[in-house]
């Protein structure tokens, strides 16, 4: 069976992208936009602090009139993610 690794080596050149909890959400979407995606994995220095999406940025920014130029990203992020190793096999990763 396939690793997830493999499954995303077929993937055209698409690498993870990543923004600072400390950047603005504008900064974010802009990221989102430029790069035709629709979520983005945010870092506090090396570590894995959770991610943002097209949908919180609706939900929690838009819809609660907030200014995303003034808001960082870490007020509308999803926190509790969760994750796995590049070896898990795709079938399993979800779970």
């Amino acid at each position: 069976m396939a690793t997830v690794a493999q499954v995303l080596s077929t993937k055209p050149d698409q690498p993870v992208l990543t923004i600072a909890a400390s950047a603005s959400v504008f900064d974010a979407i802009k990221l989102m936009a430029d790069k035709y995606i629709g979520a983005v994995i945010v870092t506090e220095g090396d570590e894995i602090v959770g991610i943002v999406t097209e949908r919180d940025y609706a939900r929690k920014v838009v819809l609660m009139d907030r200014s995303s130029k003034q808001t960082p990203v870490r007020n509308i992020m999803t926190s509790q993610c969760a994750m796995c190793t590049s070896t898990r096999p795709p079938t399993t990763a979800w779970r």
